[in-house]
């Protein structure tokens, strides 16, 4: 799986991740969003529940 996913800027909620890649397959979104969470290079910023949707923010590399 080597597709390119474009983050939204500042915090985004997974349908906003999932609507600017609209050529890729949701899971596929989710999948990557979930691979940059372990490398530590996405953060969660609010935990989703029923009535709330979770954010997520792409971490500054350090000197950017």
């Amino acid at each position: 799986m080597n597709e390119t996913i474009q983050w939204p800027p500042g915090e985004f909620t997974i349908e906003e991740a999932v609507r600017l890649n609209a050529a890729l397959p949701q899971a596929a979104v989710r999948k990557k969003l979930s691979a940059a969470l372990a490398a530590k290079a996405m953060v969660q910023t609010q935990k989703g529940n029923g009535k709330i949707k979770g954010k997520f923010q792409a971490v500054k590399p350090a000197g950017a």
